[in-house]
């Protein structure tokens, strides 16, 4: 048996398996412990971090969202600043410069559409403009009820394909809306 005596049997294997593997898999499940716990650690801290960041964030889009009204409030981004209501204003004296009904009715919807994103944006709460109108306190417009039957009329305009608009009413019911600005804009 000259060549044989230094080399391990199946049986060898065994008993050395069963000897060696609690102290490996202890050791193993020791290191998949610790790397569970650091991982929690780190992912506790990011979350941490992602909570504080959102909240920031939602600090900042909030105070961006909050529009102050009055002359000196009027941040450039608001409907109230004067450079959007020029542009708005001239974008509508151009529709009413063509002799033309259809572009007249289309001045009477951009302005009735930019005086309903102004209430949106000063915060009066409401499913369309005319709730949001009726939830308006008289002291914020002096024409509110004008404005109010001008929406209404504007409606029934722009729902009514046979309605003879003229170019004197439409600059009627423009004014009444270029008033309302003026004055939310003075709040």
């Amino acid at each position: 048996m000259g060549g044989f005596e230094n080399v391990l049997t199946f049986a060898d294997l065994k008993v050395a398996a069963t000897i060696v593997a609690p102290i490996f898999l202890r050791d193993t499940f020791l290191n998949f412990l610790f790397g569970v716990r650091v991982l929690g650690i780190v992912l506790i801290f990011v979350f941490v971090f992602l909570i504080l960041f959102l909240k920031l964030k939602l600090k900042k889009m909030k105070a961006k969202k909050e529009v102050k009204v009055g002359l000196s409030g009027i941040e450039k981004e608001s409907l109230l600043y004067d450079t959007k209501i020029n542009a708005m204003s001239k974008k509508i004296n151009e529709y009413i410069s063509f002799e033309n009904i259809l572009y007249w009715k289309l001045a009477l919807a951009e302005i009735d559409s930019y005086f309903n994103n102004v209430m949106i944006e000063i915060g009066f709460k409401g499913g369309d403009m005319l709730e949001r109108l009726c939830k308006m306190p008289v002291e914020y417009l002096s024409n509110l009820e004008e404005i109010k039957y001008t929406h209404q009329k504007i409606s029934e305009i722009l729902n009514d394909n046979n309605y003879l608009l003229t170019k004197e009413e439409t600059e009627g019911m423009i004014s009444v809306y270029m008033k309302g600005i003026e004055e939310l804009k003075k709040m």
